[in-house]
């Protein structure tokens, strides 16, 4: 187990969320570590200047051809349409969304498209949250799934955005020493998204873990803000070995796939045509872009389209840069050609960019 050092957060009054995950918090640190890392994020410009919005608004369902998106909004270092990483300040690493398409982990390897999240915001009178989606479109959310033995609290999943109501996918932010503290109420209960294994480092699952005055905030519920610079050049794809992106045996390898033309409006909306479907055999990027050319015929091929992701009826659009995950959900491809008004829009991140 790891429960870490830390002090109980002394006043309740300093650590209300509400039901809907609004709020304005401060969470005290946990420790008094002076190290040249700590330093080092302490240093970090949180209020990086990208501003560029990716498509969508602050509204959940601003990828639904019914949304009518505003201007970008920003909560604390979070600005909606930029891309960040996250690096967790107990032990290091950055959140990465597992290539099972389920789980949540910690992992070194930075340069991975599975460590960018594309932030989306949303700031009323009445309501804060953040929206984080990942490398195969799904949303970072919380689950009521007991962690395994070893582990502290629930497991962090990757979820679609099928209910704008779905508050497990909604998150809350409270300033750390370093960092941001990430909240999610799914049960009215504050739940801090946290890393594991400070001591066995083998326990790289990250779960969420019940909060309040009478329970600890451990540095490893902290997590630096990197931003990522935006960019109109879509990156180099990430395809996985061979070896990588085979099916375990007796799995079903088989995935529904349904798919068409994407554009986006005048007012940042979506719109879409003639969805087809196709059932899809393995997990290759670039094989179900051939696939998805040869369908829709006059003359489309897939070095002159983006492939995004849209997880759930609420679900913004996610330009898919690797090889899809390791289930077998029925997964919804808007295509963009390049060179059309509706791929002008899009911004990816810029991987390659310390």
């Amino acid at each position: 187990m790891d429960r870490g050092k830390g002090k109980g957060i002394e006043k309740p009054s300093i650590f209300t969320i509400g039901s809907d995950g609004s709020g304005d918090y401060r969470v005290p640190s946990d420790d008094s570590d002076d190290s040249a890392s700590g330093r080092a994020a302490a240093a970090m410009d949180r209020r990086a200047e990208a501003r560029a919005s990716n498509s969508g608004s602050g509204d959940p369902g601003a990828s639904s051809s019914r949304a009518q998106p505003p201007l970008a909004q920003e909560i604390g270092p979070f600005v909606d349409g930029q891309y960040v990483r996250l690096r967790n300040r107990g032990r290091g690493g950055y959140l990465f969304a597992n290539e099972s398409g389920w789980g949540v982990s910690v992992d070194h390897r930075r340069g991975m498209v599975n460590t960018a999240w594309a932030v989306q915001v949303v700031r009323t009178a009445h309501v804060e949250r953040i929206f984080l989606r990942g490398a195969y479109g799904r949303y970072l959310g919380a689950t009521r799934n007991s962690a395994r033995f070893g582990l502290l609290g629930c497991y962090a999943a990757q979820r679609d955005f099928e209910y704008r109501d779905d508050s497990g996918v909604w998150w809350s932010i409270a300033t750390g020493r370093c960092g941001v503290v990430l909240f999610n109420t799914m049960d009215d209960v504050p739940r801090a998204l946290r890393a594991n294994g400070r001591y066995q480092r083998w326990n790289t699952e990250v779960t969420v873990e019940s909060v309040d005055w009478r329970n600890h905030v451990s540095s490893m519920m902290e997590w630096e803000v990197q931003v990522i610079p935006l960019t109109l050049e879509r990156p180099p794809y990430q395809p996985r070995s061979p070896n990588a992106i085979q099916w375990w045996r007796g799995s079903v390898d088989v995935m529904e796939v349904s798919f068409t033309y994407a554009w986006f409006g005048d007012n940042g909306s979506v719109g879409d045509q003639n969805w087809m479907d196709v059932h899809f055999d393995g997990r290759s990027l670039t094989e179900l872009g051939n696939e998805i050319a040869s369908r829709l015929g006059d003359g489309a091929q897939f070095e002159n389209m983006t492939l995004c992701v849209q997880a759930g009826r609420f679900g913004r659009p996610t330009p898919l840069l690797t090889d899809l995950p390791l289930r077998a959900d029925p997964i919804s491809i808007l295509v963009f050609i390049v060179g059309s008004l509706g791929h002008g829009v899009l911004r990816f991140p810029d991987l390659a960019a310390e």
